[in-house]
């Protein structure tokens, strides 16, 4: 059966309708959204043909019609029109990257709560910081056994450590070591240190070489430390107040699921792309009832992330999709590197 202008407009009306209400939608409510007016009669039969073409299901016997997992995905991929953000919404993304300076970590959790404020459902960010190269270091000198170890990776992150010698350590000293660090050492990745290398560090720290595999030990864990993943969860109870997720122990479930870092990243590790993807709702509790939109995104060359926007079936794909879509294009616009485009290109279930 042939999905006909006629049908696709009907599917269209009803997914949109659904998406406001949550009700299963009948031929009376289609009727006014037509452009094409056509009788009630002719509406329930196109939606009959629409039920067999397995793009619309009927809950109760006399009730209207609501939107199956396949006909979300016709809709998602040739029917739902491009959706233009407001003025205030658009101010309140711009703010949130007016500050080039900003930590990361503090834009990163804005960015999570404000789309889960725009858009009423819930929102997962994930980030991975790659390892990078040292761009330098740097040292304090505490007292004669210790001094305070500073690296700061290409990324422009800072971490410090205080590192402890057993020898006699001046203020002198720390600067020599911190010279042949940075003489022999920068703007290398840690997997590029040759033996080489490690001899040559070795002999310009002189009376200090034997700190040679310590420091090189802590170098390694610091440097570490910026790599790990981060995942932030705002607007559990967005989801919550939908009548879909307060089923028996659909609610604790979510909540279950929603603070379990590793289970989330298992779960959309897999997902993360090169553009916005859109997964319909397999169906069950839980995270199992939830629709999700995906957009990867970077903060600089060496941070990059997905952002998933998670929400009922019947949610709002196209406010979704505008929101992540211009956020990104800021991202590019505030720190000068480019998200991962085309943005939209293709759509998986």
């Amino acid at each position: 059966m042939e999905l006909t202008p006629r049908k696709s407009e009907i599917l269209k009306a009803v997914i949109g309708t659904f998406i406001a209400t949550g009700e299963p939608v009948g031929s009376k409510a289609i009727m006014g959204l037509m452009k094409t007016p056509c009788s009630s009669a002719t509406i329930r039969n196109e939606m009959a043909d629409l039920e067999k073409m397995g793009l619309l299901e009927q809950p109760h016997t006399s009730a209207g019609r609501i939107p199956t997992g396949r006909g979300y995905r016709v809709y998602v991929d040739s029917l739902m029109e491009d959706t233009t953000l407001t003025f205030e919404e658009t101010l309140l993304l711009n703010s949130l990257l007016s500050d080039k300076m900003r930590e990361t970590d503090q834009i990163l959790s804005d960015m999570t709560t404000l789309l889960a404020r725009l858009t009423g459902y819930a929102v997962v960010s994930f980030t991975q910081e790659r390892l990078g190269t040292v761009q330098r270091f740097e040292g304090v000198w505490v007292t004669a056994g210790s001094f305070l170890l500073v690296i700061v990776t290409s990324s422009g992150k800072a971490v410090s450590k205080q590192f402890r010698v057993e020898l006699p350590l001046t203020p002198e000293g720390v600067e020599r070591i911190i010279s042949t660090l940075n003489e022999h050492l920068t703007r290398e990745t840690l997997g590029g240190i040759t033996l080489e290398r490690i001899i040559a560090v070795e002999k310009d720290l002189g009376e200090y070489r034997g700190l040679m595999a310590p420091l090189l030990q802590t170098i390694y864990s610091m440097v570490a430390e910026t790599g790990k993943e981060s995942v932030m969860v705002r607007g559990t109870a967005n989801l919550l107040s939908y009548p879909e997720f307060q089923e028996g122990d659909g609610p604790e479930k979510l909540v279950r699921e929603l603070e379990d870092e590793e289970g989330l990243l298992k779960r959309f590790r897999q997902s993360f792309s090169d553009r916005i993807r859109i997964q319909i709702a397999p169906g069950g509790k839980g995270l199992d009832g939830a629709s999700v939109v995906i957009c990867p995104f970077k903060l600089h060359r060496s941070m990059e992330g997905t952002v998933c926007i998670l929400g009922p079936k019947r949610m709002n794909y196209g406010k979704a999709v505008a929101s992540l879509e211009y956020l990104a294009k800021q991202i590019h616009a505030a720190h000068g590197f480019r998200p991962h485009l085309p943005l939209i290109e293709t759509k998986e279930s």
